[in-house]
């Protein structure tokens, strides 16, 4: 049998926070697919607006949460982390499965669309550098201004850090305290249909950014780069292939953080055309 959803435009659990007790009474109520529900009353306001922008073939959005954008203090800085886990630890002093900070990527923009410089690091393949990956961020972000990721994960990142390097807390709580989440903002103000219930930042980049994306990249998600960089540090690349390997891994996480600034960009247009 085919997997659920598979030839499905958009199978019911495309809609958020969707129980399993509900997905079993819809599709024992034969209901499959969005567009057959018949009473959207039943459903909570964001799976609301999923339905209403799936049947009506639209873009729904909430100006009043975009207003949220304003929060944003300049001059800001898009971030990105990429992480390495592996159940045998790379090196001394990690637990298996243990996340590893390994690079960041880093654009600093003194107002929207006006872009300072862009910063990165990506640690040694051969060497534990998360410390060393801690001061350097720390420096790069300077003490004022939004710090904008798209999702937690950066904040997990930094309160491992944190807890790894007790006399960098006091800096490093500093920087969580500036994080601004795009992510969230998106979430809580438009659905496209485009999104396919994804709000992952390679489902919604291709709608809402169409001329931009990850297609002519070596690596084009987080899986594949921490993969590289493992291979790299168990040594199962000839030593003339890493610096490819290094410039690999550095143009994908710079294209998460240029992503990152093209979509604040849409979010605000959406926000003033309302």
């Amino acid at each position: 049998r085919d997997c659920f959803g598979r030839s499905m435009k958009h199978p019911v659990f495309q809609l958020p926070r969707l129980s399993p007790t509900r997905f079993a009474d819809l599709v024992g109520a034969g209901i499959r697919q969005i567009h057959q529900i018949t009473q959207p009353a039943d459903l909570t306001r964001p799976q609301q607006a999923v339905w209403q922008a799936v049947t009506q073939r639209t873009r729904i959005v909430d100006r009043t949460a975009l207003q949220d954008l304003c929060q944003v203090r300049w001059p800001a800085y898009y971030l990105d982390f990429e992480t390495v886990m592996t159940a045998m630890p790379l090196f001394a002093d990690i637990a298996p499965y243990e996340q590893v900070p390994i690079q960041y990527s880093l654009h600093r923009y003194s107002a929207l669309g006006v872009e300072l410089d862009h910063r990165e690091y990506l640690a040694d393949h051969q060497l534990d550098c998360r410390r060393e990956f801690a001061e350097r961020l720390l420096r790069d972000l300077g003490r004022a201004g939004s710090i904008i990721v798209y999702s937690s994960f950066e904040k997990t990142v930094l309160n491992g850090l944190a807890a790894r390097f007790p006399n960098l807390e006091g800096r490093i709580d500093a920087c969580i305290a500036r994080l601004y989440d795009l992510a969230d903002v998106l979430r809580r103000s438009i659905y496209d249909p485009g999104f396919r219930g994804s709000y992952s930042i390679k489902k919604t980049l291709p709608v809402l950014v169409p001329q931009m994306g990850y297609a002519d990249l070596e690596i084009q998600d987080g899986a594949s780069a921490a993969a590289h960089y493992a291979l790299m540090a168990r040594g199962q690349y000839a030593a003339k292939e890493i610096s490819a390997h290094r410039k690999a891994l550095l143009a994908y996480c710079k294209q998460d953080t240029l992503a990152m600034a093209s979509l604040h960009q849409v979010l605000v247009k959406e926000m003033e055309n309302g």
